[in-house]
């Protein structure tokens, strides 16, 4: 089985990647309950930008998955272009049977993050696809208007990230063996009223310190940060440069420092 995550790096003028920064995170995540599982299933980062010239490339990228994660920027209070470009090109395919969520970054929790996740969710039911969240909850990570440096995720950010991850491989799992998913959920701590028994913040600190701080040290190091994630990932974990494909002019210039 395929579980493919799709970004659209670089998303916005900031210079952070915040959601290509999630996005690295998710694959450690679902990697890490795949290795739990013992499952055979394959876990896939896509730079899906290119794509949005490419409407054979688009059906490709949707079609050969089993299990499709969108990390969406958000601009004005909604979706990017770029992303419904994408998902847009993807009409007339037939997804019947397949899963499907997604996860925003935003300016702020309150800009439109929402928005670009249920854009996505419509989408992906509009193609035949089954979609899911974390239990009900919208995956949204405000990296701006709070009390911490611009960009900086914090570790509750990091916690619901590691559960949607480990939300998608559950649903893999309880696809193929539906009897096994309660047990499956035990396995993974995966629980529907997450917010009964809610970790308290030593806990988290001490389960998932190091990733945060792995995934706030781009901000702080620069490009060297991403060497890290490209040695324990196994793949080039940097950003991908978007100039030399024929829209850059279309995106975001870059804020000046």
């Amino acid at each position: 089985m395929i579980l493919r995550l799709l970004h659209f790096s670089p998303s916005t003028a900031t210079g952070r990647h915040d959601s290509h920064r999630a996005a690295l995170v998710f694959v450690w995540f679902a990697r890490e309950a795949v290795k739990e599982s013992g499952a055979d299933i394959a876990v896939e980062l896509v730079w899906a930008l290119p794509a949005i010239t490419s409407k054979p490339r688009v059906h490709e990228l949707l079609a050969t998955a089993d299990l499709l994660v969108l990390a969406s920027p958000t601009y004005a209070q909604g979706s990017p272009w770029f992303v419904r470009r994408f998902l847009e090109l993807g009409a007339g395919l037939q997804l019947w049977g397949k899963l499907g969520t997604a996860f925003a970054t935003a300016g702020g929790q309150n800009t439109g993050g929402d928005v670009a996740v249920a854009d996505t969710l419509r989408s992906w039911t509009g193609l035949g696809m089954c979609v899911f969240t974390f239990a009900q909850k919208h995956v949204v990570f405000g990296a701006q208007q709070k009390f911490t440096a611009d960009g900086e995720f914090e570790l509750i950010d990091v916690w619901f990230l590691r559960q949607l991850a480990r939300t998608c491989v559950l649903q893999l799992l309880a696809r193929g063996e539906p009897s096994r998913a309660g047990a499956w959920a035990r396995r993974l701590g995966l629980e529907t009223g997450y917010y009964n028994t809610f970790p308290t913040e030593p806990e988290l600190a001490g389960l998932l310190g190091d990733v945060c701080f792995r995934l706030n040290a781009p901000l702080g190091e620069g490009a060297a940060a991403y060497a890290w994630w490209s040695n324990a990932l196994g793949f080039d974990a940097a950003p991908p440069d978007a100039i030399g494909l024929p829209f850059p002019a279309l995106l975001p210039e870059p804020v000046p420092k």
